[in-house]
């Protein structure tokens, strides 16, 4: 599946593609006409590889929201704060350093939040035919040096995967990656 339930009336859309290096420079450089572009549809690019799940890209647009909606935004725009407890910092040039995208960026990940699956369909379509490249749902990271790698990058205690109750180092991986936006939250 590659779009879910983030609120009541919204969904969310989790891709993933490759880009040229070429098309990613001129992407970077167009982003605020590429947000305008897929309205009233929102938009965000995130490093994939620094993403566990679709599910926590899920949890970190559900954060956001409410932090938006209840006025406990860090960011002034909602797909930054979207990155902002994607990687559950409270720094802004923190989350874009953990999750944003970058020249070196290889695999790229796509959130879109929209109000139906029609509108959410029409942005994945204008969007891939802006990058010239196909946009597949998101595959979830479980290798096991990407699992390790995401442990030391969002500073995960080993003793704490230990004592969540999980049927595999992945889930409970990111169990505790969704808590920590979930704590996000309530730590401002």
């Amino acid at each position: 599946m590659s779009h879910f339930m983030a609120t009541s009336d919204l969904l969310v859309g989790v891709y993933e593609t490759k880009i040229e290096r070429q098309n990613l420079r001129t992407l970077l450089e167009k982003l605020n006409e590429v947000y305008e572009l897929l309205r009233p549809s929102i938009c965000q690019f995130f490093n994939a590889d620094r993403v566990i799940s679709a599910l926590y890209v899920t949890a970190a647009v559900t954060a956001a929201i409410i932090a938006w909606e209840s006025k406990m935004n860090i960011a002034k725009r909602l797909e930054v704060e979207f990155l902002v407890r994607l990687s559950a910092q409270d720094q802004i040039s923190r989350a874009i350093e953990l999750v944003g995208i970058s020249y070196e960026t290889e695999r790229i990940g796509v959130c879109i939040v929209s109000k139906s699956v029609e509108s959410l369909e029409m942005a994945k379509s204008r969007l891939e035919a802006l990058l010239g490249c196909k946009l597949i749902p998101f595959v979830d990271n479980r290798s096991t040096y990407i699992l390790n790698e995401l442990s030391k990058i969002y500073d995960v205690p080993e003793q704490a995967l230990k004592l969540i109750q999980a049927d595999s180092e992945f889930k409970a991986l990111e169990l505790f990656l969704i808590e920590k936006i979930a704590i996000s939250l309530i730590s401002r």
